[in-house]
């Protein structure tokens, strides 16, 4: 199937590469098909496409490579409305924003995006534990020449 994107232009996404959201993304309640786009293997950011609106994407990461620790907790509906029984089918992303003056890239590590992966259906959702931020910082500041310094991102991310 081709769909539109302002980014990417017309792409050829298979229907089986959907993730449909249970739980929509705050704000875009109306959006309820995504593709998992990689633009460019050499960062750990993927863009979280939507389906039904071409002017929608949100640049997504793994919270994993930039919290090792992350292991937030689910309520039990959540997991319920995503029908995740074991945590083989689990997978989280996490909304990253990036600002250019100053430069800043945050996480937001308070509200994931859990996927089921096996059944490819997914939900955004707000933890209610406030140890982990809505804007986690991923990138140190750039240096006074521009460039950045590396930073807690890693090379790669797995696929879900």
């Amino acid at each position: 199937m081709k769909i539109k994107t302002t980014r990417f232009g017309e792409i050829d996404v298979k229907e089986e590469e959907f993730i449909v959201m249970k739980g929509a993304i705050l704000g875009f309640e109306h959006l309820k098909r995504y593709v998992l786009l990689q633009h460019n293997t050499k960062t750990p950011l993927w863009w979280f496409q939507s389906v039904d609106d071409p002017a929608v994407a949100f640049v997504v990461i793994n919270p994993l490579l930039v919290k090792p620790d992350y292991s937030p907790v689910f309520a039990a509906g959540d997991l319920e409305l995503l029908d995740i029984k074991e945590e083989a089918d689990m997978a989280a992303l996490c909304i990253v924003t990036i600002r250019s003056a100053p430069f800043k890239v945050t996480a937001n590590l308070r509200a994931p995006i859990l996927i089921n992966s096996r059944k490819r259906i997914a939900g955004q959702f707000v933890l209610e534990d406030p140890i982990y931020p809505i804007q986690y910082e991923v990138v140190e500041q750039p240096h006074e020449n521009g460039d950045v310094p590396p930073g807690k991102l890693e090379p790669t991310i797995a696929p879900l």
